[in-house]
């Protein structure tokens, strides 16, 4: 029985994931050192290269601090609209 259960809610998933209905949101990672937008809309990749590269110049030259910096996580839908702006953090 719990095996019937189960596939059940595979194929419903299935049609959810198929349907029109569901708008795919993509993240996006906005860059701020001290409250002034650095770098816009990247990718999780894109994100992670940055940080690590803005990390690596911070222990070269001091600057810019972790305290400078923030994040913006956005949601953003597949035509390129802003759906959510989730997270502003340091």
């Amino acid at each position: 029985m719990k095996y019937g259960v189960t596939l059940v809610l595979e194929l419903d998933m299935k049609n959810l994931e198929s349907s029109d209905l569901v708008e795919k949101i993509y993240t996006r990672y906005n860059i701020y050192c001290n409250d002034c937008k650095i770098h816009s809309d990247l990718t999780e990749e894109q994100y992670f290269d940055t940080m690590e590269d803005l990390a690596i110049q911070f222990y070269k030259t001091g600057s810019p601090s972790p305290g400078e910096l923030a994040t913006e996580i956005i949601g953003v839908t597949q035509d390129g609209k802003t759906k959510n702006r989730w997270i502003k953090q340091r």
